[in-house]
Order: structure tokens, then C-alpha cells, then sequence
């Protein structure tokens, strides 16, 4: 798989940001070991506090990394959903906001879990160190094994709100 090929793709799709111009000249992509729990990751080499006034007085960012998980080669509709995610973050956008996800939807839409042994892999490790491993309702009693991420709204069995 061409993840330079991919990128390419991607950058005139980003939405304009305070950093957008400069993603093409800026970016460097590279591999994060294989043992990260994350999918991707974004580091402005210039560090925080320069990174502020930079995007106050709108110039350029300096150096802009995004790692990506090498599982994600082996899911071509992942690696692009994550890229896309990262290279929104590279363009300014730096808080998992609703126009971060709004704009990665629209670029690259994201992938079910049921799609994606690699998110069903990262599901199964956070669902193993979550202290939370049932959940009771207080309405009839019923108990079960949490399978998801997320806390259920309602009772599997009486349906009333948790």
C-alpha cells in the first residue's frame, strides 16, 4: 500500500485552517512501534508554546509529524480514516471538536468495528483494563458483562434508563 500515494490524496481534501498551506511542505509521516496503543498521533516539532503564537500570528508551523500504527497497513480504509484524522489535527484543528469530525467524516468515513479486526483488537484491550466489568440495573437487578466501550442508556432486560 502507497501511504505516500494516500496522503497526496488526502491534503487538497483538508478543510482550510490556520496551518492548511503549509501541511504539503510540513508534514513527514513515520511508523510508531508496533506495542502503541494508538491508531495515530500528531507533534508539532516547535513545541507548545511556540505552536500558540504561531497560529495567533498565522505563520508557519515549523515541522509537523504524524506517526501512524503499522497495523493500519493491513486496513487500507482505516489508515486513511486515521490519516485524514491526523492531517485535520496537523492543520490547526487540535481539540477532538465536532469540525474535526465532521471534516474526517467527509474526507475519509470511518470504519465499524465490525469492519475492523484492528479496532475490535483495541476494543478487546481497553475493555480488559476497564475497571467497569458489568453493569446492574437499579430497576430490576439485572446484571451484565459490559461489552462495549460505552456505558448502555438503558436496561437489556426492563429497558428503563440506567
Amino acid at each position: 500500500m502507497d501511504v505516500e500515494a494516500i496522503l497526496a490524496d488526502l491534503l487538497p481534501q483538508v478543510p482550510s485552517n490556520v496551518f492548511s498551506r503549509w501541511l504539503p511542505k510540513r508534514v513527514r509521516l513515520i511508523w510508531l512501534e508496533e506495542e502503541d496503543r494508538r491508531l495515530g498521533m500528531t507533534r508539532f516539532e516547535k513545541g507548545n508554546s511556540e505552536l500558540v503564537r504561531r497560529r495567533r500570528l498565522r505563520i508557519d508551523p515549523g515541522p509537523i509529524t504524524i506517526g501512524l500504527h503499522p497495523g493500519l497497513l493491513k486496513e487500507p480504509d482505516l489508515l486513511k480514516h486515521t490519516l485524514a484524522h491526523e492531517l485535520i489535527h496537523a492543520s490547526g484543528v487540535l481539540d477532538h471538536s465536532k469540525q474535526l469530525h465532521e471534516a474526517v467524516e467527509k474526507i475519509a468515513p470511518s470504519v465499524t468495528i465490525s469492519e475492523s479486526p484492528m479496532l475490535q483488537e483495541k476494543r478487546e484491550e481497553y475493555l480488559d483494563s476497564a475497571k467497569v466489568k458489568s453493569w446492574t440495573c437499579d430497576h430490576c437487578g439485572y446484571e451484565w458483562k459490559r461489552s462495549t466501550v460505552r456505558k448502555p442508556v438503558r436496561c437489556h432486560k426492563c429497558a428503563r434508563p440506567l
